[in-house]
């Protein structure tokens, strides 16, 4: 900023309509609570997301290792060479 700190305090109280500086400060401290308070509802959210994100893994992981299926007898879609048609033939080779 390269604007004068007295030009700035006259433009404030031309732009307001009085001269006097009972409330700055007590504005200042507002807006710096404004700001304190939206930087801890940010804080906030990116704890909660980085929570969801945790759970979502595990879970995911969790079922994923419990959802490895176990072998059955019956296969339906298993490559068996014996009982295709080349095989019965005898041209496998």
């Amino acid at each position: 900023m390269t604007d004068d700190i007295d030009q700035l305090i006259a433009r404030a109280a031309t732009q307001t309509g009085h001269s006097d500086l009972d409330g700055l400060e007590a504005s200042v401290w507002t807006r710096i609570d404004h700001r304190l308070g939206e930087r801890r509802a940010g804080q906030v959210r990116l704890a909660a997301l980085v929570v969801a994100l945790g759970v979502g893994v595990a879970n995911g992981s969790l079922l994923a290792l419990s959802a490895n299926p176990q072998p059955t007898e019956l296969q339906a879609f298993s490559v068996s060479t014996g009982l295709s048609p080349v095989g019965a033939l005898g041209l496998d080779g």
